[in-house]
């Protein structure tokens, strides 16, 4: 693990271990149910009216176009809702936390809009700079939005410290030091850095490393 090679601390034990992560996660899982509550509603709506009605009627086409759409677009939320739950779940399980010096910055990305230079749109977005001991930047991830998990941290925020659970070529969970609040952040494009057989096992256990890509590379 790179952070244990820069000599970062590496806390015992899983991310999901942490007090209140457990209780957190499971509230989130919660809100599958009305996804699938909907989903049920919406499909007993279109059985009630084809049986009713007939399966040719006119009021059973109706119904049918205008539900079929809403039922595809009703499991399509759910679906992701619970893929994006269990992939928390996963990494929260698979890694512990490790203790990143981190700064935020402003970098040149690629853009639909912004100013062309070499061909390209570029704009300027912001980053969570995950630091290596002389300083530099190791890797970033787009700024964590709206949306953290947990409680926020009491006392005094520290803004050079963050905790993170996952491999940092790929993405995980960033989380203010204590564990909470948390939340799922990606690279935009995954890192070069070779990992090792290890690092790849848990990378790959936890759902994190492309399909696409090799291990060891």
């Amino acid at each position: 693990m790179i952070a244990a090679e820069y000599g970062y601390e590496v806390l015992p034990g899983v991310a999901l271990d942490t007090p209140g992560v457990e209780e957190v996660l499971r509230r989130r899982e919660r809100g599958l149910r009305w996804g699938v509550l909907a989903l049920a509603a919406e499909v007993m709506a279109s059985v009630a009216v084809l049986v009713t009605a007939g399966p040719g009627s006119t009021a059973a086409v109706v119904t049918a176009v205008c539900l079929a759409p809403v039922i595809a677009v009703t499991a399509g939320l759910t679906w992701l809702w619970w893929r994006a739950r269990r992939k928390e779940r996963l990494v929260l399980r698979t890694y512990g936390w490790q203790v990143w010096p981190v700064r935020t910055a402003e970098v040149r990305v690629v853009a639909a809009e912004g100013e062309r230079a070499q061909g390209r749109r570029w704009a300027t977005d912001g980053r969570v700079v995950l630091l290596q001991p002389d300083g530099r930047s190791h890797c970033s991830f787009p700024v964590p939005g709206d949306g953290w998990d947990g409680p926020p941290p009491r006392g005094r925020r520290r803004d050079d410290q963050v905790w993170f659970a996952g491999d940092t070529r790929f993405g995980g969970m960033i989380a203010e030091p204590g564990g909470l609040p948390f939340r799922h952040v990606v690279r935009s494009a995954p890192g070069k850095r070779r990992g090792s057989g290890a690092e790849d096992e848990l990378a790959r256990r936890a759902g994190l490393m492309p399909r696409n890509r090799r291990p060891g590379s």
